[in-house]
């Protein structure tokens, strides 16, 4: 299974992360990131020979991106465009080739479950990166429009993260939100390998995803990474 880790979001650990994964998302100015820390990350991604992707999100550093903007579409469609072009520039002085674009914090989940913002944010994809992959949820409202041939779109699943019987996340306001037991994580990505995810009422469901994340901002992300290599790797 593809390992994918939100990076460059300002942690000390990204490099304990990133022997553990196939892909990084950094952040860009948005919700975190800098210039100097996009180029940073993507120095450290090519020394494990990780593939690195843009992360955007609403420009809204005062709460880490996680809450949803009523912005224009002209705007939503400015900001993404700012967004991408840092992280790009910073890619091609570093002689790295973006793989991927995902979505970070409440615009992932407006572009998932709002079609207006799905719309917004597939038109400037196609404009900025037409031969992109992008991440999303499993039931995400991007896959209502038709894609352009040269984007994919990859689904994807959370190995640190709860989820309710309606496969959304439990609110991060929610005590069991988070999974911090290694163990667990490790239990969460064999069921996402096989094609399913545990609901909270303890339901399996069929849910397949391309792709599966840990974040690093989580307290126990290198243990939780370290944990799901292992595990990983087994046939």
């Amino acid at each position: 299974m593809d390992i994918n880790s939100d990076l460059g979001e300002g942690m000390d650990h990204d490099s304990q992360i990133m022997p553990y994964i196939d892909r990084c998302n950094i952040a860009c100015g948005g919700h975190a990131g800098s210039r100097e820390l996009i180029s940073n990350t993507i120095r450290v991604a090519q020394g494990f020979g990780v593939s690195v992707g843009a992360h955007p999100s609403y420009p809204d550093r005062a709460n880490f991106g996680r809450i949803s903007m009523k912005m224009s579409h002209q705007e939503l469609k400015q900001s993404l465009r700012i967004q991408w072009a840092l992280f790009y520039e910073c890619a091609q002085l570093c002689g790295a080739t973006p793989t991927h674009i995902k979505p970070h914090g409440a615009l992932y989940h407006d572009v998932a479950q709002k079609p207006e913002v799905a719309e917004v944010f597939l038109e400037v994809i196609e404009d900025i990166c037409p031969e992109i992959t992008v991440i999303t949820a499993a039931h995400s409202a991007l896959f209502n429009f038709t894609t352009p041939k040269k984007i994919t779109l990859w689904t994807e699943g959370f190995i640190d993260r709860n989820y309710n019987a309606d496969l959304t996340l439990v609110s991060r306001h929610e005590p069991h939100s988070i999974i911090h037991d290694p163990k667990q994580a490790q239990q969460q990505l064999i069921h996402l390998r096989n094609g399913w995810i545990q609901s909270v009422d303890g339901r399996l469901q069929s849910m397949h995803v391309n792709t599966c994340c840990i974040h690093s901002d989580h307290p126990n992300s290198v243990a939780i990474a370290k944990a799901v290599s292992a595990v990983n790797r087994l046939p």
